[in-house]
């Protein structure tokens, strides 16, 4: 996926649904790629990667090792008995995220049509 100027979302959050996906075929503890990397991959500023970064880590699918870049989250916290907590798995919010991509689209095409009734 590609950073589009026709997409009506931020940039940081297209690069956080592109990456989200490339997360979720991760295994825990894999590395993400340097923030230099992504932001040429994604022909934007390392700022934007950063920005995306964040709202994955607001997730709780990444975490930051200063110095030594990013990683993928464990999807669960595990309590002593080793049982699950009540934590939302990560392929939980992968499906909520993939709701939400879906709705906005809607809401872009939705408003694409009102421009384009008011404007006729």
């Amino acid at each position: 996926m590609s950073v589009t100027d026709d997409d009506l979302r931020p940039k940081k959050v297209q690069i956080a649904d592109a990456l989200r996906s490339e997360i979720a075929a991760m295994p825990e503890g894999g590395k993400l790629a340097s923030l230099r990397t992504l932001a040429d991959r994604f022909d934007v500023t390392p700022v934007t990667v950063g920005n995306a970064l964040q709202i994955l880590m607001d997730e709780g699918l990444i975490k930051s090792v200063p110095t030594r870049g990013y990683f993928v989250q464990e999807s669960t916290i595990r309590n002593g008995d080793d049982a699950p907590t009540d934590e939302v798995s990560r392929e939980e919010i992968n499906a909520i995220h993939s709701e939400i991509r879906q709705l906005a689209a809607r809401v872009a095409e939705l408003e694409k049509r009102a421009d384009h009734t008011s404007s006729a």
